[in-house]
């Protein structure tokens, strides 16, 4: 008569899904045993690499993004200074008696960006200058923006 504890089944499906095992106990729990076919039958070798490609490729993006978005900082503080600066050479000339919105331009265009508008507003004794200056975006990267612009004003209020 056997002892129905100590029996060991040669195959057995422990886990209820189909996979056979082998070396499984009766009602005593399981030895450590290997699958017959790697598991559920798919071969997963070479995953860690597609796993890992992505994971660098996902990197790639995000760190050219930082990049684009570093560099387009850059160039709102351009467009920025571009303006102020055009915007006082406009006061002072028109301060002076000449063409504010000529002097503008002119130091817009010596800082790398584009005059868009200027517009002189005066009643005799005080004035304002408002230019807006324009600079191209760099990286100009598809869906991303291709200009930045600012508008400053000075004057004698």
């Amino acid at each position: 008569m056997t002892d129905h504890k100590s029996s060991i089944m040669p195959s057995h499906d422990v886990n209820g899904n189909g996979a056979v095992v082998q070396g499984a106990t009766s009602d005593e729990g399981i030895m450590p045993c290997r699958r017959v076919n790697g598991g559920n039958g798919r071969n997963e070798r070479g995953s860690g690499t597609v796993l890992m490609m992505t994971v660098v490729m996902i990197a790639a993006v995000v760190a050219f993004m930082c990049a684009c978005l570093l560099t387009w900082f850059g160039c709102v503080h351009r467009a920025r200074a571009a303006a102020d600066l055009a915007a006082l050479a406009g006061a002072e000339a028109y301060a002076s008696g000449g063409n504010a919105c000529a002097a503008a331009k002119l130091t817009a265009a010596s800082n790398n960006a584009k005059m868009t508008a200027c517009k002189v507003d005066s009643n005799g004794v005080q004035f304002i200058v408002r230019v807006t200056a324009q600079v191209d975006a760099k990286p100009a990267i598809f869906l991303g923006p291709r200009h930045f612009g600012h508008t400053s004003e000075a004057g004698m209020v």
